[in-house]
């Protein structure tokens, strides 16, 4: 697991990101370790966390032997897009907690092999907006 984190870029007027039910992206890369050659294939089969309703993976989460699976990021980056890497849409829908700049969330992703890796993640680094004029006085 790499750079996994729940994707953010605005401006944020306070430390709240995201709000009880809206939906959550997330931001990550899964290198499957497994010695090219044998059958270590894997593939996300859910996604979940306290803090939603439920997960959504969208697109094709099987992950073959020494590949890698990418999720969020609006333009590739090139130490994840090689051949053979995957990309999916991941998010946690309808939060049933605030998500907020700083703070760490528990994300469970589970594989059809593998089975559950739980995860503590953090919030894409935020803009916040400048002081008001008013704030000042």
């Amino acid at each position: 697991m790499r750079d996994a984190q729940i994707a953010w870029s605005g401006e944020v007027p306070g430390d709240e990101v995201y709000a009880v039910g809206e939906d959550a992206p997330l931001q990550l890369t899964i290198v499957n370790t497994t010695d090219a050659g044998l059958d270590g294939s894997d593939t996300l089969v859910s996604l979940s966390s306290p803090i939603a309703s439920s997960g959504r993976i969208v697109g094709n989460a099987t992950i073959p032997d020494g590949q890698v699976l990418a999720a969020g990021y609006d333009q590739p980056v090139a130490s994840i897009v090689t051949e053979g890497t995957r990309e999916v849409e991941l998010a946690l829908l309808d939060l049933t907690a605030p998500v907020r700049a700083g703070m760490t969330y528990p994300v469970v992703l589970t594989f059809a092999r593998a089975g559950e890796l739980r995860l503590q993640i953090g919030v894409e680094n935020p803009s916040i907006l400048p002081p008001r004029a008013d704030d000042d006085a």
